[in-house]
């Protein structure tokens, strides 16, 4: 196994575009009943951890300016222990330094009778797809070392191959028949991209690079619909003909035109434009350990057009079809992979000061499904834990003070927010976040 690997270019992208007042962190929230074992859990650490190369190396630069990702000998991720659960919140945390320490951290927080687990990943490392496939191995290893996982047999192994393969996404065979549609319409794509130039929510003065994150990082709000709403929630989306990932960008974009149109000063027609993820996984790629194999599709529409829900929605399903259909999310990484080619690569080119998009929107979709431990009562049961609800939280850049991110466990969608506190107070992050769950319940009617 290689102990050194060249950073991909969106890989680089992440670190460099990475700064003190905007960590290029997500978190990962397991919320148990059942207090955690301390030795078990910090031994489940380090045996999971050291069969996903990219969670245990730090970066390295070269003579040449070029990174790489160097392995750790016996990696161990940094924990923090509390005492109480109290309250599910997202635990305070800090930047992660990914040349001196690797890029997953925990904190811990375990009551009498329940356990948070709060996971931060650096996205260089990974992608949310990524980090639940560690956190499936991290729960096998934790019912081991509990003694609770003689039935499970020997520990899931990973192709190095594919990770050394990753950032090339392969395509499938329908991108392949229409490559030369597939071109032009990426070829439009990133026209339309540079010529739209999106709004922020709110008019303020994003951090400086420089400056630590605000205290509380990161400010959260989090809401678990019950598996029967969930389902519903399907259900609503497909009798629109449409799927649950189009329903939530349509929602989004109708409540970001409705709250900047309610703030003072008024607004003109403007581009509001939701980052959205994509995972490029293949089904030949899912044995492949933690890494980032996805990419990022930009969905821009007037305010304007923010108003009719049922043509907002049909008109977002038909672009997000195309892109799966054409394999269009890879044209962001043939950006990423141009711009560091440039004199100055990727560097000079990533910390820009203008808006990239208004708001984010991450779906991360069904999770843990893949974990071989029992399960009671649809729940995962490692040793003395039962995993009752699954959160994610997904990161703000500067001028984009909302992301919005939705993860499905045990059948029920979580949504949570992490809001900009420098834009947004929390009565506001309030408002804007009960206006897209009142959207989501308005679908079910």
């Amino acid at each position: 196994m290689s102990e050194r690997r060249p950073l991909t270019a969106l890989e680089e992208y992440f670190l460099l575009e990475d700064r003190p007042a905007y960590p290029w962190s997500f978190f990962v929230r397991l919320v148990c009943t059942g207090r955690a074992d301390r030795q078990a859990v910090e031994t489940a650490l380090r045996h999971s951890v050291v069969r996903h190369p990219l969670l245990s190396s730090v970066v390295q630069q070269q003579g040449d300016g070029s990174w790489v990702w160097q392995r750790v000998e016996q990696p161990q991720p940094a924990v923090v222990w509390s005492e109480g659960t109290g309250s599910e919140t997202f635990a305070p945390a800090t930047r992660q330094d990914i040349s001196a320490e690797i890029g997953v951290r925990l904190h811990a927080a375990a009551g009498s009778d329940g356990t948070q687990l709060v996971f931060q990943f650096h996205h260089a490392c990974c992608d949310a797809r990524g980090a639940f496939t560690w956190i499936e191995d991290w729960l096998a290893e934790y019912a081991r070392a509990t003694g609770a996982g003689r039935e499970l047999g020997l520990p899931r192994e990973y192709d190095p191959d594919l990770l050394d393969r990753r950032g090339r996404p392969e395509l499938k065979a329908r991108h392949l028949r229409g490559a030369v549609a597939a071109h032009w319409a990426g070829l439009l794509r990133a026209y339309r991209f540079l010529r739209q130039s999106p709004v922020p929510l709110l008019d303020y003065e994003p951090g400086r690079d420089d400056e630590p994150a605000p205290a509380g990082f990161p400010a959260a709000k989090n809401f678990r619909f019950d598996a029967a709403t969930t389902a519903q929630l399907r259900t609503a989306a497909k009798r629109r003909q449409a799927t649950l990932n189009d329903l939530l960008c349509c929602d989004l974009l109708l409540v970001l035109r409705d709250f900047q149109q309610g703030a003072p000063p008024p607004r003109p027609d403007g581009w509001l434009r939701l980052a959205v993820p994509v995972d490029l996984r293949t089904q030949a790629q899912e044995n492949m350990s933690a890494a980032n194999q996805a990419s990022m599709v930009f969905v821009t529409r007037r305010a304007s057009v923010c108003t009719d829900a049922a043509g907002l929605l049909q008109s977002i399903h038909r672009e997000l079809q195309q892109v799966k259909d054409l394999g269009l999310a890879h044209t962001f990484l043939r950006s990423l992979q141009i711009r560091q080619r440039l004199p100055g690569g990727l560097a000079r080119s990533v910390r820009k000061t203008k808006c990239g998009s208004t708001a984010a929107l991450t779906n991360v979709g069904e999770t843990l499904e893949n974990c071989p431990l029992p399960r009671l009562e649809g729940k995962l049961v490692a040793g003395n834990l039962v995993l009752d609800a699954a959160d994610f939280l997904a990161p703000i850049r500067p001028l984009t003070c909302a992301s919005v991110a939705a993860c499905t466990c045990a059948g029920q969608l979580s949504v949570s927010l992490q809001y900009d506190p420098r834009a947004l107070s929390g009565t506001a992050a309030d408002r804007l976040f009960e206006a897209f769950l009142g959207q989501l319940r308005n679908d079910l009617r």
